[in-house]
């Protein structure tokens, strides 16, 4: 077995050239598979932090049964008391697989500058479980830029702002309030009645970053709270531009005048046991007599943005290794197809000196498997290369959902190098065993009087 793979590897050098020019048409071919797979692992963990951390789907959440379509519609209903949220609460804490538990509470109201209100889709969260959530390790390796705002800086780090918001590019476009807080202490306020009518209004508009949130109580009472804009950011989704906004929990809840809350946030240690953490805190409450929904961040109905983006994408790279491996078998399969015929009267030979059919195809087969094999190394070699050198450029891309550009990184991984490197080798054999048991299916006289190259 040994002497037969030095006989083959001894044959890839008696047609240099065109072995070497297979050996690159692999490796390329292999390298940039390479780096489509590090940039789809990167987009990958970067769509995932951005669900789990920016769009606060957690890892797993749970929600009232039937919160998810009816909550906004009746929040008496299809909401957690106080009760019910320390139960959450406490399961949470005795599981050694939860990192932390984050409460949130979602709702619709008004926001307005004192000339004019706009719509609002309104996030309550604690600025404290709000900081761990920006500065979670997980989130700042896969992409400390979402961690930051568009424009100022978050609730949780502007100790003078105890009713800061924060509002949505768009929404804050809208509103006429170019400045935020950091950027108006100290100054002089706008006076108390404004000039909405003049075009004194926009300098007045921008002399400050008070916010009025307007809201209906659950029992039906119309309310108002203030708020000062310490930051903005831009929404995940283009449609959310205009209207979103986070609110420091508690506000929305003396907006609503309610201790309820929408849905609580799970943060794992490893994400992969989120099915399982799903399921047993699903079996735990049902054991409580509260009946919930209980979603991963994988999970479509609760995450579409990251579900939908990464099926796509990952249809997109599949489709492009098939063909890429497609090519690349052909590429082989011709070249040991002149291989071949150049070498009849030589496998005529051997042939007629006693060996069968099969140590002539097992040989060929075995050239076949080291030219890809080699070829795989050299491309693995100038992927990793190349992935190293984009890393090393800096160069910066502006995806959408993120304050600003953030940099453009390829991450190769085991996995999925191996992966990729696995669907070349046998389609190579496959091809080099077909064309050559065609062959060898001549008698070694024929073989012997073929005419060859």
């Amino acid at each position: 077995m040994k002497s037969a793979w030095a006989f083959a590897f001894a044959n890839l050098r008696r047609n240099r050239k065109r072995n070497l020019a297979t050996v690159a048409a692999i490796a390329f071919g292999y390298a940039g598979l390479v780096l489509l797979g590090g940039y789809a692992v990167r987009i990958e963990r970067f769509l995932k932090a951005n669900a789990v951390f920016i769009q606060h789907a957690n890892h797993v959440a749970v929600w009232v049964q039937g919160g998810l379509d009816n909550a906004a519609a009746e929040p008496d209903k299809y909401q957690f008391d106080k009760a019910q949220t320390d139960t959450i609460l406490a399961w949470a804490k005795g599981d050694k697989r939860v990192e932390r538990a984050t409460r949130y509470l979602r709702g619709f109201g008004m926001a307005g500058n004192a000339c004019a209100t706009r719509p609002a889709n309104l996030l309550g969260i604690d600025p404290q479980e709000h900081a761990a959530l920006l500065q979670h390790p997980e989130l700042l390796e896969a992409s400390p830029e979402l961690a930051r705002p568009a424009q100022g800086q978050w609730a949780y780090q502007v100790k003078d702002a105890p009713r800061g918001v924060a509002l949505a590019a768009g929404l804050q476009k809208v509103l006429q309030k170019p400045k935020v807080f950091d950027e108006v202490r100290g100054r002089p306020p706008a006076p108390t009645v404004l000039d909405c009518d003049t075009p004194k209004a926009v300098e007045q508009l921008a002399a400050d970053a008070d916010i009025q949130i307007v809201g209906q109580t659950y029992d039906g009472t119309l309310n108002a709270v203030d708020g000062q804009m310490v930051a903005s950011f831009h929404a995940a989704e283009p449609i959310a531009e205009d209207t979103a906004m986070i609110v420091p929990l508690a506000s929305l809840q003396t907006l609503y005048a309610t201790e309820r809350i929408t849905y609580v946030g799970l943060l794992l240690h490893d994400s992969a046991d989120a099915g399982q953490v799903a399921l047993d805190l699903k079996a735990a409450l049902a054991a409580k007599d509260m009946k919930t929904d209980t979603y991963t961040y994988a999970d479509q109905t609760w995450a579409p943005y990251y579900v939908g983006t990464m099926a796509f994408l990952g249809s997109m790279v599949g489709f492009i290794t098939m063909l890429v491996t497609a090519v690349l078998v052909f590429t082989v399969a011709g070249a040991m197809t002149l291989a071949i015929l150049e070498r009849l009267r030589e496998f005529g030979t051997w042939r007629a000196l006693g060996f069968e059919r099969g140590h002539v195809v097992g040989l060929l087969v075995r050239e076949s498997l080291l030219v890809s094999l080699i070829g795989l190394a050299v491309g693995l070699a100038i992927g990793l290369c190349a992935a190293f050198a984009i890393n090393s450029g800096g160069f910066r891309f502006s995806p959408p959902g993120v304050a600003g550009s953030i940099q453009l990184l390829i991450t190769p991984a085991v996995w999925a190098c191996a992966a990729q490197a696995m669907l070349l080798p046998p389609g190579i054999m496959v091809a080099t065993w077909w064309v050559v048991r065609g062959q060898m299916r001549k008698k070694p006289v024929d073989l012997l009087n073929a005419a060859t190259a």
